[in-house]
């Protein structure tokens, strides 16, 4: 019974890493890789080889070795990782049913793609309102406004508002309007989402779209000041919803004290189930520890 359970673990885990590992391989398309000599008007995307190349004065190219490659590298990252959750959850006890991951996974890029739109109809709306103009919005490689077209260059998402005096109260509520808006999204889903009856998937859907809200803002502050951007490795590398705050003569202490507040009770909303279920699991892992400490 005991090798039967290690074996359906090694199966689901392999099963999982195997569609894991090839999702991320793909999402890393959306990463550049300046790594090593380049030409300006080429870029390179793709970890950790680059297997998708644009050009300005060209097609785009797959190097499809190298995307067997990244492959290969990511669905074993991910088996080891799945592994190793596998053994922890029959540790402490807890049930992961790896079809209910799946979904998540599957949705994982296109409602992230869908928050950052939010982000920038955001910076639209709140810059438009206090008197801007709206001349472009970008997401990847898709300009959607003024008019749909393709463009070479990769941008996880863009809006262009002039008319606003930089350094002014409404450039910086502009500046802050992006991850201002996607912070009240999650909220708005957070609070509808148990008083309405619907299917698992689209509950599914929407707590993924609301994750990226409860993130949105708390990253943009935290990461660029380490030298990163706002998705790490994607997105702009300013701490934009800071730097609104101070144009906008927020003390930085009350905007660090409301983003916490903020990110903490949308954690509370979304995750209670989850964190009842871990803290459950814990309490028990002490407890068998404990007994055999006594022996």
């Amino acid at each position: 019974m005991v090798t039967l359970r290690k074996e359906t673990l090694r199966l689901k885990s392999a099963l999982g890493a195997l569609i894991l590992g090839v999702l991320v391989s793909f999402a890393t398309g959306l990463l550049p890789n300046e790594s090593g000599m380049g030409i300006p008007e080429i870029k390179r995307y793709g970890r950790p080889l680059f297997w998708l190349l644009t050009n300005l004065n060209g097609p785009t190219e797959y190097v499809i070795i190298n995307l067997i490659v990244d492959i290969v590298f990511w669905v074993i990252i991910a088996f080891f990782v799945l592994f190793l959750i596998g053994k922890i959850s029959v540790k402490l006890e807890i049930t992961i049913d790896s079809r209910k991951l799946l979904l998540p996974l599957v949705l994982f890029v296109p409602l992230g793609l869908l928050m950052d739109v939010i982000h920038e109809l955001g910076h639209s709306f709140w810059g438009t309102l206090v008197g801007g103009r709206l001349t472009h919005i970008q997401m990847a490689y898709f300009i959607i406004y003024p008019s749909l077209a393709v463009t070479p260059e990769f941008r996880l998402g863009a809006a262009g508002v002039e008319g606003l005096t930089y350094g002014s109260f409404v450039y910086g509520l502009m500046l802050l309007g992006g991850s201002m808006t996607t912070n009240i999204a999650s909220w708005i889903i957070a609070t509808i989402l148990p008083k309405m009856s619907l299917s698992n998937s689209v509950q599914v859907a929407l707590k993924v779209l609301g994750l990226f809200g409860v993130l949105d803002l708390p990253f943009y502050i935290a990461f660029p000041q380490m030298g990163l951007c706002h998705w790490i490795f994607l997105g702009g590398c300013g701490a934009e919803p800071l730097n609104g705050t101070r144009m906008m003569g927020i003390p930085d202490f009350a905007f660090y004290l409301a983003v916490v507040i903020s990110m903490f009770g949308l954690i509370f909303l979304y995750f209670r189930p989850a964190r009842e279920r871990l803290w459950k699991g814990l309490r028990r892992l002490l407890t068998i520890y404990a007994l055999t400490a006594e022996k």
